[in-house]
């Protein structure tokens, strides 16, 4: 821990890398939330605390920017740190970083708090002891690009899942970072070589379980971006929407 900022130590390992020798999305994905919630821990109002309280965080975007993954056996560090706080939502950033100081990449997160009752979100502000207001790290940026805004222009039905065990976090519900791999999965072993994914957006909109049937939706819009929607088939309702960005040069 460094001026509010924690630092975690990694190694890609056998099994956690994609077939190129990269360490995958989805693994890094994982890693990111894992780490977000140690920190938050360490702070005091990670997962173990706030449920305590009949709360829980839930993850309301994510942008992850890494033009270069790690590959198999490379160490790595992630840090992350909060950045700002709202009434509603608070952001997170992240950077992840090689052994002699440079960046593969960033990452933002934007959290709510909900009552695990009533599902609503709780005012920030009411958080005791300022526990966010404590720990932000204002003058430090994650170099990362805004949000891109997530729209489909025409719909096209790419595929359909049944969400099962495998799916599924402590909650019960979709893992945030599977939505991730399902979209990942849109994009064919050829296409993924020719023009590597570089940068992922993911808003997410409402929570899906085992049994449901989710539809990928998907707008190719240029060559170098994708654009998905995943939808709860049964009553339409939207689960979240991504982009992928991908390199022109492979």
């Amino acid at each position: 821990m460094e001026n509010n900022i924690s630092k975690y130590h990694f190694t890609v390992e056998p099994f956690s890398e994609d077939y190129r020798g990269n360490l995958s999305w989805g693994t890094l994905g994982n890693l990111l939330l894992r780490c977000a919630s140690l920190s938050a821990g360490t702070f005091g109002f990670g997962y173990e605390q706030v449920v305590q309280r009949r709360l829980a965080w839930v993850l309301s975007r994510l942008i992850i920017d890494v033009p270069a993954m790690p590959r198999t056996g490379e160490q790595f560090e992630i840090q992350t740190w909060v950045k700002s706080v709202y009434r509603q939502f608070t952001d997170r950033h992240y950077a992840i970083m090689r052994p002699d100081g440079t960046a593969y990449g960033h990452a933002v997160s934007t959290w709510a708090l909900i009552n695990i009752d009533t599902r609503q979100p709780v005012d920030l502000s009411q958080m005791p002891d300022d526990q966010l207001w404590q720990c932000i790290v204002p003058e430090r940026e994650a170099p990362i690009a805004p949000p891109t805004r997530l729209r489909l222009q025409t719909p096209e039905l790419l595929a359909e899942h049944k969400a099962a065990y495998t799916d599924l976090d402590i909650n019960g519900h979709v893992n945030s970072i599977r939505y991730i791999e399902l979209l990942l999965d849109r994009i064919s072993k050829q296409e993924h070589a020719a023009n590597p994914v570089t940068r992922i957006e993911m808003q997410y909109a409402a929570e899906s379980g085992a049994g449901h049937r989710l539809q990928i939706f998907a707008d190719r819009d240029s060559d170098d971006a994708r654009r998905l929607y995943v939808i709860k088939r049964d009553d339409g309702t939207l689960l979240c929407r991504g982009i992928l960005h991908r390199s022109n040069n492979g």
